[in-house]
Parts: structure tokens; sequence; C-alpha cells
């Protein structure tokens, strides 16, 4: 902008000079026709002493005195422009977005949990930009809900109406979660991250941050494909973080402390963390907590931006080259 506007005051100098010493010149040509003429006026100090004539005279030496600083103002303001007047910002701008899947157990112990983190999620969908959201669903068996998108509108509709079904069986009567059940037995934990972990487009070459919010209770029921260390092996080969939500974390029971400890030593082997919820309210609290450590995790390098900013001394140069024309309009009257 700098560039393209800097010769405008200059140009308007240039032409508005030409003005001042043609009409200077003109001045002085018609004081010399006169003097060629030589017919001195009679008494002419009569006319010189005046009010109205003095009045004349010194609105004319106001007007040329202003069209001066006019001028010259508007040397001042080509100066500024040629300098290229800018401001500076510092950004912190997304080196690239993420992808985010949703790896939910949904047994009969776990729809409760899973209801309050795809509701969460619904809304959290409405504020991002560029990350994609997928879901996937298991419990003997793995179904892909939806891959990932970032159509949000469409994300946060398919997650209320699982949200809903998981509460019930939905208001038009489905179980959204049908497929999940062809496996033999229930909760095969490593087998549904093992396919949540798959569910990512690029493989390990994408460069785009990967993570698996997995809520489970990890009570397998049954012979899995792929144990659950297995599934964290291929989730670290492929460079996806687990972030693991266990609501079974609250009991004394040694079972439970070794099935708990088994799912955290996964999760943070990962490079992700591991979580137990034993409060309705945790769930949006620890779902933030992971937006948020992601979104750190991937902020891109400090820059400095430099915009140019000459519209205001674009501006004072018009409005004072109109001002320079109409004084020297003013002047010739």
């Amino acid at each position: 902008m700098g560039l393209i506007f800097w010769w405008v005051p200059l140009v308007a100098l240039v032409v508005a000079g030409v003005a001042v010493w043609l009409t200077v010149r003109r001045l002085r040509r018609e004081r010399g026709r006169l003097r060629r003429l030589g017919t001195p006026v009679a008494h002419s100090e009569r006319l010189t002493e005046l009010p109205v004539y003095r009045r004349l005279v010194r609105r004319y030496r106001a007007l040329l005195v202003a069209a001066l600083v006019v001028l010259v103002a508007l040397g001042g303001v080509g100066a500024l422009l040629a300098a290229r007047p800018s401001s500076t910002q510092v950004v912190e701008p997304p080196s690239y977005k993420r992808d985010i899947v949703l790896c939910l157990d949904v047994s009969g112990s776990m729809t409760e949990v899973d209801a309050q983190i795809v509701e969460t999620f619904a809304q959290l969908a409405q504020g991002l930009d560029g990350e994609r959201i997928g879901l996937t669903l298991f419990d003997s068996s793995a179904v892909t809900a939806f891959p990932l998108t970032d159509d949000y509108d469409f994300v946060t509709e398919q997650l209320r109406r699982y949200g809903a079904s998981f509460d019930s069986l939905g208001e038009d009567g489905t179980r959204y979660w049908s497929g999940t059940d062809l496996g033999e037995g229930a909760s095969l934990i490593g087998d549904g991250l093992a396919s949540c972990v798959l569910g990512f487009d690029g493989g390990s070459e994408s460069t785009r941050p990967k993570s698996v919010v997995l809520a489970t209770d990890n009570y397998v029921n049954g012979q899995a494909l792929v144990t659950l260390a297995e599934a964290g092996e291929l989730a670290t080969e492929r460079d996806v973080r687990v972030y693991a939500l266990n609501p079974a974390d609250y009991s004394s029971d040694a079972v439970a402390d070794e099935v708990a400890g088994e799912l955290e030593q996964v999760a943070v082997e990962t490079g992700g963390a591991y979580y137990a919820l034993n409060d309705d309210d945790t769930v949006s609290a620890v779902i933030d907590a992971i937006d948020e450590r992601e979104a750190g995790l991937f902020t891109g390098t400090r820059r400095l931006v430099v915009t140019d900013r000459p519209q205001g001394l674009v501006i004072a140069a018009l409005l004072g080259v109109a001002g320079a024309f109409l004084l020297l309009w003013r002047v010739r009257l």
C-alpha cells in the first residue's frame, strides 16, 4: 500500500507549485503592463488607506500563507509515505491442525460416561477450526460411526444423536451402536484401540497431530486378537497419543487396581495421559485439559508480521490537495 500511494502528495505538491508559480507570474505581468501604460492614479494613497482595501490585502496575504503551509504539509506527508508507515504484530500461528478419534467402549458399564463424552465433544466441536474429529465404537467388535471430518455441523448432529442413544434408545428408537456385538466376548479393549489407531488416514507419514480419546473401564471379557499393550505399541509406532478415561478407577479391589494400572501405563507410554473419572463434572474438565494440552503442543513458531498502514496519510494527502486548490482558487479571485 505504501509503495502504491507515496507519490500522490508529491504529484499534488508539483501541481500546486506550478499553479502558484503561474498565479504569481500572471500578477507580475499585470503589474508590468500597468507600469508600461504610464497612467499613474492621483491620490492613490486614499485608496490604500480604505478599511475595505486593507481587509482585502490581509485576506490575500493570509490565503497565500495558508497555501504555503498546506504545500509544506503535503511535502511532509509525502516524506512519511515514502518511509512506508506500518504496524507490527507478533503472532503464533498453528503449525498444523489436529486429528482426534473418539474411541468409546459401549459395553453396558460405559454408556453413561459415553453419553457425557459425546455431549462434551459436541459442544467443543462448535469452537474448532481445521481440526478433524472421528468416532469409533467398540464392544466385542469395532464400528466406525463416522470417519475423520471437519464438517462440524455434521459432527455436532451425530454426536448428539449418539448421546441420546446412549441415554436411551434415541428419539427414533435406533440403537446407534449396533454392530459392536458381532464378536465373541465383550469389551475387547485391545481390538477397539487398534481399530481406532488405524482410523487415521496417512499412517505414520501424516504430519497432523493424532490423538485418541479412549473411554473404557478396561474390563476385558473374552479373547481379543490384539492385547492392550500391543495396541499401545501400534499407537506409538504411528505417533498417536492415547488419552484414557476410566470411570471404574475408584475401587479398592485388587483387580480394579491392576486393570487401571495397565490402562494408565499404555496411555502414558504413547505420550498421552490417563484420567480417573469419579464425578459428573470430571468429563468436561478432562476434555478441556486434553484440548489445551494438544493446542499447546502444536503452536507454531512466533513470527513478526509487518503490515503497511498508509490509509491515514493518503486521506490527509488528498484533503491537503483539495485544500491547496481551494486556497489557490480563492487567491485568484
